[in-house]
């Protein structure tokens, strides 16, 4: 049975984001195939969803928390340079340091025969339904717990939308009802991956609303459970997620990320 302890994402050797991408895509995920950086090097820790193979955006770089960068107001759909503005930076939550993913931002290809259960696996994919129109990634990491091997990692995920924004959510909250016992996704000529369970979590007091939600992947024949959080700001939908490959404890992700964010996109 699953442990249910709580306790924050850990990713050993840095390698969280990239069993979520394995995951989706049925590679080899798990203790026995992390890769191999130094320990607690945050630079090598979580990729954006999606699966390799496919040709990659760009990243906007991080501003600077002195940068002199205008934020701007989420009540129309922000452009890729207004999220990166709006997105955290170092200094914004306590503890907690803000930096742009390395190696750009791939989207993946999975799909799933379960229809129903699609709206998580675009998610995965780093396409989520609606499609935004400009996506921002960030890797927000606790600096208290600098040089460890095991340092705790989310991974953020801004997405402006011109239209549907409250739709994501909804799709979401549909899926969780639909898929409490799991689902399959295939991409290319891999083999299936499995989720063996879906399970609705409580979701953060932040943004105008928002769903939070544990899928439970298979890597090598061990529970992997990766935690959601997706809040909606005005025409930004922001996600946050948190895989633990080292243990099979269920993550927690800090509600004050989203607070600290949603309250951000509204300044």
């Amino acid at each position: 049975m699953l442990s249910m302890k709580p306790r924050l994402v850990r990713s050993r050797a840095a390698t969280a984001g990239v069993c979520l991408i394995a995951l989706a895509g049925a590679a080899a995920c798990g203790p026995a195939s992390e890769s191999k950086g130094a320990e607690g090097s945050v630079r090598d820790t979580a990729a954006a969803p999606g699966a390799g193979g496919v040709t990659p955006q760009t990243t906007l770089p991080a501003p600077r928390a002195s940068d002199t960068i205008p934020r701007v107001k989420a009540d129309g759909a922000l452009s890729s340079e207004q999220l990166a503005a709006a997105a955290l930076v170092t200094g914004d939550v306590k503890g907690f340091a803000a930096e742009p993913l390395e190696g750009g931002t791939p989207t993946g290809s999975s799909r799933t025969a379960k229809a129903e259960c699609m709206p998580f696996v675009s998610v995965i994919n780093g396409t989520p339904e609606p499609a935004p129109s400009a996506t921002v990634y960030r890797r927000l990491v606790d600096t208290s717990e600098d040089g460890q091997a095991d340092q705790t990692v989310v991974t953020e995920v801004l997405g402006a939308h011109p239209d549907g924004a409250s739709d994501v959510l909804a799709r979401l909250r549909t899926a969780i009802g639909a898929c409490s016992d799991g689902f399959r996704t295939k991409g290319g000529d891999l083999e299936p991956s499995v989720f063996t369970e879906v399970k609705e979590l409580p979701a953060p007091a932040a943004g105008d609303e928002a769903v939070a939600y544990e899928l439970t992947g298979v890597a090598q024949g061990d529970p992997v459970p990766m935690v959601f959080q997706v809040v909606r700001s005005g025409t930004t939908v922001v996600t946050y997620y948190a895989v633990d490959v080292s243990g099979g404890d269920t993550p927690q992700i800090p509600d004050r990320l989203a607070v600290a964010q949603a309250a951000k996109l509204k300044s």
